[in-house]
């Protein structure tokens, strides 16, 4: 049986679908004569004429008109293989980074660049979460690797810290606390938190400023316990504090990232503040994982002076 290289079958696909050795030499993007021979040597290891050739003009015989149809099938079998071949390629070195709001604020772009520059063979698929997942898709098995803002529930998680940022106290402009350049969390004792109800607990409790479960009595503030005002969205969170009716708990980078012309974000002096972390899970042995871990490190240790920004440090 003869061995008939996918090369010489778009040879002769090419000179059977144009008919003119010159047209067919332009497509395969070879010279007419080196297509010549890929046709003569296919003829031969076929043992059929496959064309009739003139002067004039090019004409499939009897052999190459029922060649033709077969060949058409074998090629496209072969490029539909080589096509699944390469998408798996692809997915072997494809990370998917899952993120939260804000992602890793203005580290994000450096810590991609430095990933780019040490695995540049890497395709990195981002997604971004909403506040119902914390851990940024990493819980569920939806993501490789995660920028988070612990604290949450999920289990079976390893962060690696970048920052930590002062939490503030969102309240209208017109609040007269509004004014203070700090507040203790006995400022707010007597105020409802404005918050979307969240599913984890541990988040949920983080960013209302009560006690976590099972911490002893009191809600966190020391004193009665207040009411929480629930919004059903970020979007109404901010329009229920706009109307003086409650304050809400964000970090300090909200006030560069969402500002609001009738929102006052001041620093809760005592409470401790939101980490960023990159995350990933404890059970994954990753190189590509480790590799971007490790980009994130180098770029939090290099790029100082952007964190101590983040932080509200002054110079």
């Amino acid at each position: 049986m003869p061995d008939v290289s996918t090369r010489r079958l778009r040879c002769f696909l090419a000179l059977a679908e144009e008919l003119s050795f010159t047209r067919a030499a332009v497509r395969v993007g070879l010279a007419q004569q080196a297509l010549s021979l890929q046709i003569r040597k296919l003829e031969e290891g076929l043992g059929a004429r496959l064309f009739e050739r003139t002067t004039r003009q090019v004409s499939l015989t009897a052999a190459g008109a029922a060649l033709l149809p077969e060949a058409r099938r074998v090629v496209g079998a072969w490029e539909r293989a080589l096509a699944v071949l390469d998408e798996c390629r692809r997915e072997a070195v494809t990370l998917r980074l899952g993120f939260v709001a804000g992602a890793a604020l203005e580290l994000t772009g450096p810590i991609l660049a430095e990933f780019a520059h040490r695995r540049p063979e890497v395709s990195l698929v981002q997604r971004e979460f909403h506040r119902d997942d914390p851990s940024a898709g990493l819980g569920r098995g939806l993501v490789d690797v995660a920028f988070v803002r612990p604290p949450f529930g999920t289990a079976g998680l390893c962060l690696r810290e970048l920052l930590v940022e002062p939490r503030v106290a969102g309240l209208r402009a017109s609040h007269p606390l509004a004014g203070r350049e700090s507040l203790s969390v006995r400022d707010l004792r007597d105020l409802p938190v404005v918050a979307v109800p969240h599913p984890d607990p541990v988040f949920g409790a983080f960013w209302t400023l009560a006690r976590p479960a099972g911490e002893g009595g009191g809600d966190g503030y020391g004193g009665p316990r207040r009411v929480t005002m629930e919004a059903a969205t970020p979007t109404e969170e901010l329009m229920l504090v706009t109307t003086g009716q409650g304050f809400t708990v964000t970090a300090l980078s909200a006030a560069r990232y969402a500002p609001h012309p009738e929102v006052r974000y001041v620093p809760v002096r005592d409470i401790e503040g939101s980490a960023l972390a990159v995350a990933r899970r404890r059970d994954t042995d990753s190189e590509l994982v480790e590799d971007f871990v490790a980009s994130a490190l180098a770029v939090r240790d290099r790029e100082q002076a952007v964190v101590r920004a983040i932080r509200g440090e002054a110079e």
